[in-house]
């Protein structure tokens, strides 16, 4: 299946995203633009392929849905203490490319400094928190009360070990059912995301997990074939086929 209802109208994709579609609007998180020259700046060169990649899936998503609105949970960028030349550059390329096919909303990540400056061109708007359907949409670095809630920040995955020790790796949505939070997967095609098999509380950076059992989570991971519901996190730990 490539998508399931977690709150009213509000849908898990195998699309590594979150679609509304009564309110017309998809949600990403985490993109990270500007991963290659963040690694260049530190003597790692790797092929430049993620700007394209980003703008190629995001011109898919959109005509997928067709929505009206495109919210990004934050961390559009990845440099997070200084603005790099190429970085700005990618940045605007990529949303570009598809500002004029949907309106963008970005909430702030803590990656994002100075990220007001570099979107002003065209306009987005840069926001701490935003609400539709009666959910409250962040990144997740600071904590917060509302509920429900949705957030990136985590980069959550999953791993699956064979029994010659090869393993698949599968970027996954974390549903904390009774809490009402809702952790998306990220969107970089260069995330590899973490492994949420053994993590304890104290693991998770966002404040906003620290007091939940994260172990009682069902987990929807997104492959080739669609939606994958795997139950809950705490029957996955140590997993092998």
């Amino acid at each position: 299946m490539e998508e399931i209802e977690a709150f009213d109208n509000v849908l898990l994709s195998s699309d590594l995203c979150l679609h509304l579609p009564e309110e017309r609007t998809v949600v990403i998180a985490d993109l990270h633009i500007g991963y290659e020259s963040a690694l260049e700046a530190e003597g790692i060169h790797i092929p430049r392929i993620q700007t394209k990649a980003v703008m190629n899936s995001l011109s898919r998503l959109i005509d997928k849905y067709e929505p009206d609105r495109l919210v990004i949970l934050g961390d559009l960028k990845h440099e997070f203490s200084r603005n790099l030349g190429q970085e700005m550059k990618d940045i605007r390329t990529v949303l570009d490319s598809v500002s004029d096919r949907t309106d963008i909303v970005l909430v702030k990540g803590n990656h994002d400094n100075y990220i007001e400056n570099i979107v002003s061109r065209i306009q987005v708007p840069v926001v701490p928190q935003y609400k539709a359907a009666g959910i409250t949409f962040v990144h997740g670095h600071l904590p917060s009360p509302e509920r429900p809630l949705v957030m990136g920040h985590e980069h959550p995955s999953i791993k699956i070990v064979d029994r010659v020790g090869a393993y698949l790796k599968m970027p996954c949505h974390v549903w904390l059912r009774e809490e009402r939070i809702l952790v998306l997967p990220a969107y970089s095609p260069l995330a590899s995301g973490t492994d949420l098999t053994g993590l304890s509380s104290s693991d998770y950076l966002s404040p906003i997990l620290k007091g939940c059992d994260v172990r009682r989570a069902e987990i929807f991971a997104c492959s080739d074939i669609g939606l994958l519901p795997l139950g809950q996190l705490s029957s996955l730990e140590g997993l092998r086929l």
